[in-house]
């Protein structure tokens, strides 16, 4: 008897934990489960919840973010587990969550409808009301749960959506939906883009680039990886000084910087400050890769050793944190546990002084040394950071002799703590960009082409199955959410790159099949969409998060058609560039990788033609020219070819190099 009631309550027990979980304790998404037990009653993007919404005629409340996003946790904590929150938004709302980096497309789309709603652009938490019907009339960010300091708190902004008309709600979506029509069906003016684009570019950068601090914002400052590459490419072009001296002081900034982890590397995703100090504590996958290729591009103009050392030791953290199986989950989290088990934003990477001391005091290291060490690190008595806490960087350029074994034992102090959460979703863009970058650092260390060899072929055997490409996975699930148009081109991208280190001939088959599928997939009627999933967004070439992706699918299609003499893809290329035109030129630098695409259509990529044998022990890095590249023929001289003509050809390279070097002049 005793038995039966005890299994009977583990029953009622095990029955009240399931039904406190909602609709998302079925999904996949790292974000989506962890407000899987909130008392909201959330339903993940899709038919129930939109069919629901309109048989109850009920508004819809729709909440996007992502798992390592520190202002969607801190929302999260004080509205979505608070009960009388819940309460309202279960009356009023059918909640749905969306995770953005599952579903950048149709974050995207709502993005832009904050940018309609409020005139300056969101981020994430991002809080949109619906109607039923889908008619946005509210957007926001970060919604605190109560009024106060000039913000309206969540509860009286539900209560006041309560005394306002379904119909006047749908009257006021209608006319941002009218508004979205419009920009989408905007005709530009009619323009052409010229090379004088270039030193154009160059001066809209030094119009807003912080001299005093570095970077291209005030605050926050995030990194601008493709803002830097190009710069890097225009001084390739013009020997325009001041382009170099911009990248190369943001590089330097941020190498020294808190944006840094000095202790163990590898970059957070932005800083809260202008001197590039103070972070929210995030590491994402996408945001190391990009910068890993910014140093790597910069290394080879300058041979700076600070360079070569941001890379190794982004590229060792990365690996050592990220890597699962071959493959990179997507990112860390900006809070980590405290020796109290809370969440506390940063604790994982800072140092307090008196333990700091204390600790290497221990290991033998007499108080004059410390002092000098941490000075250098910036780890000072009254912190740098909330809670008399310090983050790390680098404050005088004099290097303390013993700072590598004092690094080792900061490190050692980690090691006492938790590890932030790792969203372990396994993304096919963020994987082919950071597997693109090792490829580019063989610069550095040859071993990277191995490592990303098996990484770039487990990323196929997962991601491209019977001819079909996917977005994302994770826990070995097989994927089943369809690729976005980021997903082509940035694996895309990788194909060409491994081609180019490796030059083995199945990478650029591939490379050419997805060039190809990128156009039957997403391009209709002479415009892109980002997705092929029925939720119709176009693809635009404003940069966001990391590199757009529609610009770099047509930097894929211009190497792929001069390679190939291929005019109808070229064609395409230069229509959507055309179709472009007024936007790059309006604002070039506020869309770098389109300008660089466009730029290419002056100075057209070059390919050196010979046998494998020729091409495997030729740098092409040493000939001043931003757009070569290789392709193995059968032709035993050296052939420097564009899309219509092979313009240089001889057994001797120095001679095809100068008349490549000639056309700059």
């Amino acid at each position: 008897m005793k038995k039966t009631t005890i299994i009977f309550i583990l029953l009622i027990l095990n029955i009240s934990i399931i039904s406190a979980s909602n609709k998302l304790a079925n999904e996949t998404s790292p974000y989506l489960l962890q407000h899987k037990n909130n008392p909201v009653d959330w339903y993940p993007w899709g038919d129930e919840a939109f069919n629901k919404a309109k048989k109850e005629n009920k508004l819809i409340f729709l909440s996007i973010g992502y798992s390592t996003c520190h202002w969607c946790h801190v929302m999260a904590e004080e509205s979505f587990e608070d009960k009388k929150v819940a309460k309202l938004l279960n009356e009023n709302f059918i909640s749905i969550k969306v995770d953005r980096e599952q579903y950048p497309h149709i974050d995207k789309y709502y993005q832009r409808v904050y940018n309609m709603m409020n005139n300056k652009a969101g981020g994430w938490p991002l809080t949109i009301m619906l109607t039923s019907d889908m008619k946005p009339f509210f957007a926001g960010t970060y919604v605190p749960k109560d009024s106060g300091y000039g913000s309206l708190g969540l509860i009286n902004l539900i209560n006041s959506t309560k005394t306002i008309s379904h119909t006047k709600l749908s009257n006021m979506g209608e006319n941002i939906l009218t508004q979205i029509q419009k920009y989408e069906n905007f005709i530009p003016p009619k323009t052409t883009i010229d090379i004088k684009i270039a030193n154009k570019t160059i001066k809209e950068f030094k119009s807003y680039y912080d001299f005093k601090n570095k970077g291209f914002s005030k605050r926050p400052k995030f990194p601008h990886a493709t803002s830097i590459n190009l710069l890097l490419k225009l001084y390739n072009i013009t020997k325009n000084k001041d382009a170099f001296t911009m990248a190369i002081e943001a590089l330097d900034a941020m190498a020294k910087g808190g944006i840094y982890d000095q202790i163990e590397g590898g970059f957070y995703r932005y800083t809260v400050d202008e001197e590039y100090q103070t972070p929210h504590f995030e590491k994402m996958l996408y945001t190391n890769a990009e910068l890993i290729q910014s140093y790597t591009l910069a290394y080879k103009l300058t041979k700076k050793p600070l360079y070569k050392k941001v890379i190794q030791e982004t590229i060792f953290q990365i690996d050592k944190r990220f890597q699962k199986n071959k493959l990179y989950m997507s990112a860390s989290n900006a809070d980590s546990k405290n020796f109290n088990n809370e969440n506390e934003e940063g604790f994982y990477f800072l140092y307090d002084y008196d333990e700091t001391v204390e600790f290497l005091e221990k290991h033998n290291l007499d108080k004059v040394s410390i002092d000098k060490t941490l000075n250098y690190l910036g780890i000072v008595e009254d912190g740098n950071f909330d809670s008399d806490l310090s983050n790390p960087h680098i404050t005088t350029t004099k290097k303390p002799k013993n700072i590598e074994k004092v690094k080792k034992l900061l490190i050692t102090m980690r090691k006492k703590r938790e590890y932030p959460f790792i969203d372990k979703k396994i993304n096919t863009a963020w994987n082919s960009l950071y597997i693109k970058s090792k490829f580019q650092a063989n610069s550095i260390n040859k071993s990277y082409i191995k490592k990303a060899k098996e990484s770039l072929d487990q990323l196929l055997k997962t991601m491209y199955i019977d001819g079909v490409l996917y977005h994302q996975t994770i826990d070995n699930h097989k994927p089943i959410q369809k690729a976005l148009l980021e997903d082509y081109a940035f694996l895309t991208s990788c194909l060409f790159e491994a081609y180019q280190v490796t030059l083995d001939k199945k990478y650029f088959h591939l490379y050419e099949e997805l060039v190809k599928k990128s156009i039957s997939i997403f391009y209709k009627d002479k415009k892109w969409l980002d997705s092929d999933d029925g939720f119709k967004t176009y693809a635009n070439i404003s940069e966001s998060a990391y590199i757009n992706a529609l610009s770099q699918n047509i930097i894929n299609l211009l190497n792929y058609s001069v390679v190939k003499s291929d005019f109808k893809i070229y064609t395409i290329a230069k229509t959507t560039l055309s179709n472009l035109a007024y936007q790059i030129n309006k604002n070039p630098s506020y869309n770098p990788t389109a300008t660089l695409a466009s730029i290419m259509l002056h100075i057209e990529p070059i390919f050196i033609k010979s046998t494998k044998e020729n091409l495997k022990n030729l740098d092409i890095n040493l000939v001043n020219y931003p757009f070569l590249y290789k392709f193995e023929t059968d032709a035993n001289e050296y052939l420097a070819c564009k899309i219509n003509s092979c313009f240089s050809y001889s057994k001797d390279f120095k001679t095809v190099k100068k008349d490549i070097e000639n056309l700059l002049k």
